[in-house]
């Protein structure tokens, strides 16, 4: 299952979502946007600003794990839209937006069973042919320098997959 069959999958729990994206824990989308028909609330720089805040955040709240548990997601309630975000794989944050009025614990045990469901089928991987060129330039030469793989794709906000594809694809080049 891919991050575009997951999101589908997602939006078909509740008609109330308004927005569905798969973000890497940069604040990069991924994959998404607002559910057809819907207007935006937030558009252009101040929606880039709101995913960018939102990954922060999840990354600093997953800081107290040791103390707390797990994260299990975050929830800000505007008068407008309510907006949650759940950190699911290692690496991504499902972020969606809904009406209100709509009840925070019946929709995010939904979605907390419907991701349960489908965790094994799961492959959401950034692929190595929409890395742009310079970044692939930048892994390798990170690569050839002597630093590791894992931190090279925590560095770059890449898979370890997409990090080992790329070396191996610019070593054949070479």
């Amino acid at each position: 299952m891919n991050a575009e069959d997951l999101l589908n999958g997602v939006l078909k729990l509740d008609k109330s979502i308004r927005f569905i994206g798969l973000m890497e824990k940069s604040g990069h989308l991924y994959s998404g946007g607002p559910k057809e028909g819907i207007v935006q609330l937030l558009t252009g720089r101040n929606s880039e600003i709101s995913l960018t805040q939102t990954a922060y955040i999840v990354q600093m709240r997953k800081g107290f794990s040791t103390d707390l548990g797990d994260l299990k997601y975050v929830v800000y309630a505007h008068d407008k839209v309510l907006v949650f975000s759940m950190p699911i794989l290692e690496d991504f944050i499902l972020v969606f937006s809904t009406e209100k009025d709509v009840s925070v614990n019946s929709i995010v045990q939904r979605i907390t069973d419907y991701l349960k469901s489908v965790e094994s089928q799961l492959t959401i991987q950034r692929s190595s042919k929409v890395v742009d060129e310079e970044k692939r330039r930048t892994v390798r030469n990170l690569y050839d320098s002597g630093i590791t793989e894992d931190l090279i794709a925590e560095q770059m906000d890449l898979d370890i997959n997409t990090v080992k594809s790329l070396i191996e694809e610019t070593s054949a080049i070479i």
